[in-house]
């Protein structure tokens, strides 16, 4: 079985101004995935 990134439900500007669109974007785009990537190499 291999995990993926769902796709988040609202846009990276959704929580503004308390989470900016770029933290939103990199959390999701880079943490997020290098967690699922590291998760599928296990």
């Amino acid at each position: 079985m291999a995990f993926s990134v769902p796709a988040l439900p609202y846009p990276f500007d959704a929580l503004e101004p308390t989470i900016d669109a770029k933290t939103m974007e990199i959390h999701h785009d880079k943490h997020h995935q290098a967690y699922v990537d590291n998760a599928n190499k296990a």
